[in-house]
């Protein structure tokens, strides 16, 4: 007897990731849903190159305040690190004051 449950989406759940670092969460994330990566942001260069490393397919999409969403791969999942830099004892201390990258 025919199942009357639409087969389920045979695609990979896809993940955004925001302020990427070298991509330990992202690998996480990945482990944990089955899904892939399907593009990062990071501006520091060297730890992007890292990221691109384990993800070459994933662009990194770098400043997302000028990030043209529109024209960005949907995703199902978002993951971020956090923008520790401003409130790090060994950074500005800034805190989260706009303006900051910890107020992004």
């Amino acid at each position: 007897m025919p199942s009357s449950t639409p087969p389920l989406d045979p695609r990979p759940i896809r993940i955004g990731s925001l302020f990427s670092g070298y991509g330990g969460l992202d690998l996480a994330v990945e482990h944990a849903t089955g899904g892939e990566t399907a593009w990062f942001s990071e501006l520091n260069e060297p730890v992007a190159r890292v990221f691109a490393h384990h993800w070459p397919d994933a662009p990194n999409l770098s400043d997302i305040t000028t990030v043209n969403w529109h024209d960005v791969t949907p995703v199902d999942v978002f993951c971020g690190g956090f923008r520790y830099q401003d409130v790090s004892t060994v950074g500005k201390q800034a805190d989260h004051a706009p303006g900051t990258r910890s107020g992004l």
